[in-house]
C-alpha cells in the first residue's frame, strides 16, 4: 500500500490524505457489505429453516458485527497514521488511542458473546421449556441469563485492566472473598436453588401430580419454583415447602407412573358370621360400583382374629386419587346396607367382666 501511494504524482501530505481516505472508504464498504450479507442474505436463509435459533442469533448480533468490522477499520486507520505521522505526532497519543480501541473491541466482543448466549437461552425458553411440566427451567433461564451477562462483562473488565498493566490480583482476591461471603450468607437460598434445579432434571414429580408428604398430607403439585415448591391440599390450602427440605424428604408420588389408586375397605364382623357370605357381599358391592376398575379385579382378604370381631378387607382400584374418597365412602355405605339386609352383624368392642362372689367375713376370720 505504501509503495502504491508513493508512486502517485502528488505531494507527501496528499498521499497521506489519500491513504487515510482509502482506509475509511474500504472500512465503510466492508461494514455495509457485512450488514447487507446478514440482513439481505443470512436472515432470509434463516427464515426458511425450521428452527428460530438462527434467526435470533443473527437478529441479536447483526449490529454488533457491523460495529466490529467498523472498529477493525478504525484500528487499521490509526495504525497507518501512527506509521506516517510518527515523526510529527507523539507516540503517547497513539498509545492512548490504541488502548481506547482495544477496550472498545473487548467490550464489543463481550457484547456479541452475551447476545449469542442470551439468544440461545431465550430460544430454549420459548421452544423447549414451555413444553415441560415444571416451571423451574422457565424461572432459571432469566436468572442464568443475568448471571452470564455479569460474568462475561466482569471478565471483559479484567482483560482491559490487564492490558493497561493494572494489577488485578488484589481485585480478584476481593471478588473471591466477596463471593465467599455472599455464598455463606445465602447458603440456604443457594441450596434451595440447587434443589429446584435437581427437581427440574430428575423430575420425581410434575405439576398436577398427587403426592403424600412425610406428614401424610395428601396434596397436588401446584407450582415448582426456583426457591420452593407449592402444593394444594384437598382442603384447598396452599403448602409451601423449600426445595432443599423437599429433596431430603421421602415423598410418595401417588399418581406417577400410574394414576390408578387402590381403595381399601376395612370392616369387622361378628364371630358368628358366615365368612363366605361376608366375602361375597363385599366383593359384589365393590364390583358394582361404577368407579371401580375391572383390572385388576377387587379381592378379599381375611385380616385377623380380633378381640371382638373378625377383621376383613376388600381391595379395589379407582381411576385417580379424587375418586378414591368418593368411591371409598359410597362402597362403605353399600356394604353396610347389604350387611343389614343379609343379617351380618358388625359388633362393637365388648368386654366381659366376672364379679367374684363376696366371701363371708366370719368364714374369713375362721
Amino acid at each position: 500500500m505504501f509503495d502504491l501511494l508513493e508512486s502517485l504524482p502528488v505531494s507527501p501530505v496528499l498521499q497521506k490524505l489519500i491513504g487515510s481516505g482509502a482506509i475509511i472508504i474500504i472500512t465503510l464498504l466492508a461494514a455495509y457489505i457485512v450488514r447487507f450479507l446478514i440482513t439481505a442474505v443470512a436472515l432470509r436463509i434463516a427464515a426458511r429453516t425450521r428452527t428460530s435459533l438462527d434467526d435470533r442469533l443473527l437478529d441479536g448480533t447483526k449490529r454488533q458485527l457491523f460495529l466490529l468490522v467498523f472498529l477493525l477499520g478504525i484500528s487499521f486507520l490509526f495504525d497507518y497514521l501512527q506509521i506516517v505521522l510518527a515523526e510529527s505526532v507523539g507516540a503517547r497519543l497513539f498509545e492512548i488511542i490504541d488502548g481506547i480501541i482495544y477496550a472498545a473491541g473487548v467490550v464489543l466482543v463481550a457484547s456479541i458473546l452475551v447476545r449469542v448466549i442470551s439468544a440461545i437461552l431465550m430460544w430454549y425458553g420459548a421452544t423447549i421449556a414451555v413444553r415441560t411440566a415444571t416451571q423451574v427451567d422457565d424461572e432459571f433461564i432469566p436468572l442464568l441469563d443475568r448471571a452470564v451477562k455479569v460474568i462475561v462483562y466482569v471478565l471483559a473488565i479484567l482483560i482491559i485492566l490487564d492490558h493497561f498493566s493494572i494489577d488485578i490480583k488484589g481485585l480478584i482476591t476481593v471478588l473471591g472473598v466477596g463471593s465467599l461471603a455472599v455464598a455463606l450468607a445465602a447458603q440456604e437460598t443457594i441450596a434451595n436453588m440447587i434443589g429446584g434445579f435437581v427437581i427440574m432434571i430428575d423430575r420425581p414429580f410434575r405439576i398436577g401430580d398427587w403426592l403424600r408428604l412425610p406428614d401424610d398430607t395428601i396434596c397436588r403439585v401446584h407450582q415448582i419454583g426456583v426457591r420452593s415448591t407449592k402444593f394444594l391440599t384437598l382442603e384447598n390450602t396452599l403448602i409451601i415447602v423449600p426445595n432443599a427440605e423437599l429433596m431430603k424428604s421421602t415423598v410418595h408420588n401417588i399418581t406417577y407412573p400410574h394414576p390408578e389408586v387402590r381403595v381399601q375397605i376395612n370392616v369387622g364382623v361378628s364371630y358368628g358370621s358366615d365368612i363366605e357370605l361376608v366375602k361375597r357381599v363385599m366383593l359384589e358391592e365393590a364390583r358394582l360400583h361404577p368407579l371401580v376398575l375391572d383390572e385388576p379385579e377387587p379381592f378379599f382378604r381375611f385380616e385377623e382374629f380380633a378381640d371382638s370381631s373378625l377383621n376383613v378387607s376388600v381391595f379395589c382400584r379407582v381411576p385417580n386419587v379424587l375418586d378414591h374418597y368418593k368411591a371409598g365412602g359410597e362402597i362403605r355405605e353399600r356394604i353396610l346396607n347389604r350387611f343389614r339386609k343379609e343379617g351380618i352383624e358388625i359388633p362393637f368392642p365388648q368386654r366381659v367382666v366376672t364379679m367374684a362372689p363376696k366371701k363371708d367375713k366370719d368364714r374369713t376370720n375362721e
